[in-house]
């Protein structure tokens, strides 16, 4: 490295290469955060698209292929992470498994699968990320974990959901106690939340009459607040911001 020289921070945002995860990974590459891409079943084409969204804001950029839900290829992910840059800044916890299952349809399979990806790999994702963050020159480090509403009210159709996102609530909490003063660790529960020109999206107009604001939110409500947490915030740790425009209340 030449003298003077000054870094890029550095990013891992799981299950960024579409819906919100790709949104997140895009305004953080507009930060200047040079951005580690993870993603586990998307094809190809969907993850070079998003790659030219980042590149298209001058940083850097490395898809990184890793089943969240499984700690070897976690492990394996860190390691290419600090082989391609020596550190990490920024880790966003927002690979996650949504599904509507009934009570009495939850078996070990299913239930074991949203532990793994909600709520383990999150845990493991940040001792890996918090190993890297303790040994660089920055102040304050984030850690920001993608929880759910759902974390919170009890959604009876989602029982396994909302119990691996309680979990993800809690374990914030856990881990800002832990890792401070040097890493701060902050959650989002977002409500409802309806990505732009997603094909899959299966929202039903019909709830919105239960949202205070009359509206569901967006990408925007989301990341606005992570500009917030990564450029302004020096002081809050351990805290679940919920954005739900008033649909817990």
């Amino acid at each position: 490295m030449s003298i003077g020289y000054k870094r890029n921070r550095v990013a891992l945002i799981t299950g960024s290469a579409r819906r919100l995860g790709k949104d997140i990974a895009v305004t953080v590459a507009e930060e200047g955060y040079d951005v580690v891409l993870n993603y586990s079943s998307s094809d190809e084409n969907t993850v070079n698209k998003t790659v030219e969204l980042i590149e298209k804001c001058g940083v850097r950029v490395l898809p990184c292929r890793a089943d969240v839900s499984n700690v070897d290829e976690i492990k394996s992910m860190f390691r290419t992470v600090e082989d391609e840059y020596g550190t990490l800044d920024l880790l966003i916890n927002n690979a996650g498994m949504f599904e509507n299952v009934d009570f009495f349809d939850i078996d070990e399979k299913l239930f074991d699968e949203f532990v793994g990806v909600n709520l383990k790999g999150v845990l493991f994702c940040s001792i890996e990320a918090a190993k890297l963050m303790q040994k660089n020159d920055n102040e304050h480090c984030n850690i920001i974990n993608i929880a759910s509403l759902g974390g919170i009210l009890n959604w009876t159709g989602y029982i396994p959901y909302c119990m691996s996102k309680a979990g993800v609530i809690k374990f914030t909490q856990l881990a800002a106690k832990r890792l401070a003063p040097k890493i701060l660790v902050n959650a989002i529960a977002p409500g409802t939340i309806v990505i732009e020109n997603d094909e899959n999206s299966s929202v039903k107009q019909s709830e919105v009459s239960k949202y205070p604001l009359k509206r569901f939110g967006n990408s925007d409500d989301i990341t606005s607040l992570i500009r917030y947490l990564i450029k302004e915030n020096k002081f809050i740790t351990g805290h679940t911001f919920v954005v739900d425009g008033g649909r817990g209340l």
